[in-house]
């Protein structure tokens, strides 16, 4: 109905009134336009002097007043930190762009600061303009690039074909990490011709469990060679590795028992390092080493520290058939099962002390050790002054330790390891079930293990030969140090004990290990797997399933664009 087919219907009064309340609204909207518009300009006005109140307020702050320079160093330091993904649906922004959002002048020191854009993680972090970005403002400097998971599309090896391949002299570490042994392939044919000329540190991580059936084929990278690598990260299958002089090699245990490293292919890559070498960690899958070479082992004069995982013999026995490590100074065994451990421990009775005079530490983690270990242990390894254990796993170990202590104070004589001074316990799991199964009527008695330990020490100091520092390690270390200082005070010794609550990697190169390159690598790529897996438990109907041999199932998304802060 019209305007004016309703005023026909009206009477001069109801005309008049309505005319009157037509114009009071028309008043009214034009009262509130006014002050809408005044609102807007006093809101407008008020933040104004708000943020010029701040940045007044901001100056007088101890950290600022901080020198740029000094503030450029707590930011590259901030990004050391490794924090998990507290999102499940946001991939969480870099320590770098989220200090350039504080303040102006924190985006003025962030930005011109290029070593604080020289970390670079395609695409678990960032996608192809923050990559662009970063390249830009990273001026330079030497970079750290992580590459993958999730690359083997054509648009991400164009991308990466031209923004990292060229810039390959400028890379110091680099990261290839894949879920596909394809995807690696396509990788390595990107990085196999060109030279690395700075190029550090390199780490290539490929999980596939399935993906390769046999023997996978080796491949090569930096075929034009890479003078500077020092640091090596490998899962455990044949790479063609440039000619350098590297000084620490790591066998990782993808992609898993299914797939091992063959014999002869981990001596192809070991033989040209071995002049060099002074770390090797095998935790990966190696088959053969039951065979005999059929040739004198591989003479690593240099190596140093040695860790063998019980996955590299799991298809034999004996590590040492196929390396000689005659100036050995630490060695760290992990999980190794009773007989592959016998085989080692007779191997070093044997040969010592040509080969292991030099042995300073000795690790024990989680092994299984016979309970008829005898004391030639001991004496081909008189040298050493750190011994490591697992607490419940090997007090065997220790009661020889006691036994052996207590005979030298009886008859007068050095005792076994005469040169022990650090003891370190790693401690996997609560002592409470060994509290309640102790038959002590006591209700404050130590538990058994803590009372041998006890005895250990005391006993050290009746030989005349104290320990110096008790080091304990594990995920239950902080209680087993509050109470173990406990039973130290309480029995009148005084003995300097420190503890880390986070399990070491049992080497003494990255004990460290929230600042370890290859750590910070892999626990990034953790992180983003399990990031990917939750995303498509929340939207499951978005994703297209994969299959992950990290026992996560991974799923892929179409790429959405991303704007670089």
């Amino acid at each position: 109905m019209d305007a004016m087919t309703l005023c026909s219907l009206l009477d001069d009064d109801s005309k008049r009134e309505l005319d009157d309340l037509r114009k009071r609204i028309n008043t009214l909207q034009e009262r509130k336009r006014v002050l809408t518009s005044e609102a807007f300009q006093l809101h407008n006005a008020l933040r104004t002097l708000q943020s010029r109140a701040a940045h007044i307020t901001n100056k007088t702050a101890p950290v600022s007043r901080l020198p740029s320079d000094v503030l450029a160093i707590i930011f590259e330091e901030s990004r050391r930190l490794l924090a998990p993904w507290s999102s499940p649906t946001n991939r969480p922004l870099s320590p770098e762009i989220q200090l350039s959002h504080v303040s102006s002048r924190w985006r003025e020191v962030a930005l011109s600061t290029p070593a604080l854009w020289t970390t670079i993680r395609f695409p678990i972090l960032h996608k192809e303009a923050a990559v662009v970005a970063y390249l830009q403002r990273c001026n330079q400097a030497p970079l750290s690039v992580h590459i993958g998971p999730k690359v083997a599309d054509p648009d991400s090896l164009r991308f990466i074909a031209a923004q990292f391949v060229p810039r390959l002299n400028q890379i110091r570490e680099l990261t290839l990490d894949t879920d596909e042994f394809a995807e690696l392939c396509s990788l390595f044919y990107l990085f196999s011709e060109p030279p690395a000329l700075i190029l550090k540190r390199l780490k290539i991580c490929c999980s596939d469990a399935r993906g390769a059936t046999g023997v996978p084929p080796r491949r090569d990278i930096f075929i034009a060679g890479a003078p500077l690598l020092s640091d090596i990260r490998l899962s455990a299958f044949p790479v063609g590795l440039p000619q350098t002089s590297a000084t620490t090699l790591h066998f990782e245990p993808p992609p898993g028992p299914g797939n091992p490293l063959s014999r002869s292919a981990f001596l192809d890559i070991l033989t040209p390092l071995s002049a060099t070498l002074s770390t090797l960690h095998l935790r990966g899958y190696i088959s053969g080493f039951h065979q005999e070479p059929g040739s004198a082992p591989v003479e690593l004069p240099a190596l140093k520290e040695l860790v063998v995982h019980a996955n590299s013999l799991n298809h034999g026995f004996n590590v040492f058939r196929n390396i000689s490590t005659p100036a050995i100074e630490s060695l760290s065994l992990v999980n190794v099962r009773r007989q592959g451990l016998s085989s080692i421990h007779k191997f070093i009775a044997r040969t010592s002390p040509e080969h292991f005079q030099h042995l300073h530490t000795l690790r024990y983690i989680n092994c299984d050790i016979d309970d008829d270990l005898d004391i030639y242990l001991p004496h081909a390894t008189f040298a050493l002054n750190e011994l490591a254990v697992s607490v419940t796993h090997h007090t065997h170990l220790l009661r020889l330790l006691l036994n052996s202590d207590k005979q030298a104070t009886l008859h007068g004589v050095p005792p076994l390891w005469p040169n022990l001074h650090t003891l370190s316990l790693h401690v996997p799991k609560s002592l409470d079930r060994e509290r309640e199964d102790s038959d002590s009527e006591e209700e404050d008695d130590p538990p058994p293990t803590m009372g041998l330990l006890l005895e250990v020490v005391q006993q050290r100091k009746a030989v005349g030969r104290p320990l110096d520092l008790i080091r304990i390690e594990g995920p239950h270390a902080r209680s087993f140090h509050d109470e173990f200082t406990a039973v130290l005070l309480k029995a009148h010794e005084d003995l300097r004990s420190e503890f880390c609550s986070i399990s070491p990697p049992y080497s003494a190169d990255v004990q460290e290990s929230e600042v370890d390159w290859a750590f910070a690598a892999q626990y990034i790529g953790h992180q983003y797997r399990l990031f990917m897996f939750k995303k498509h438990q929340q939207f499951a109907p978005l994703g297209a399933p994969a299959t992950q041999s990290r026992g996560l199932p991974a799923y892929i998304y179409s790429s959405t664009p991303m704007q670089v802060p």
